[in-house]
């Protein structure tokens, strides 16, 4: 069987970055929960149709990875590497 790690996102807002920053900010969050979900971790089962997380402040250059490693640490229960 193969192993399917499935996210939805429904809104991902960005404050104080300007329109292309957010625009790379969402790359580079949909590229590291790409390479986080092909790692070997288990993820935890859960009961909740859906979760907010609480807020991530990062730089601007490192906004959609810091928002992945939080989004990974919730589904995995440990800290993304």
């Amino acid at each position: 069987m193969t192993r399917r790690v499935e996210i939805v996102v429904d809104e991902l807002v960005v404050r104080g970055l300007s329109p292309e920053a957010a625009r790379a900010a969402a790359e580079s969050f949909e590229a590291r929960l790409t390479e986080l979900a092909s790692s070997d971790v288990d993820i935890r089962e859960r009961a909740e149709h859906s979760r907010r997380l609480p807020p991530v402040d990062a730089r601007v250059g490192n906004v959609g990875a810091a928002v992945a490693g939080a989004v990974w640490g919730a589904l995995s229960g440990r800290a993304a590497p």
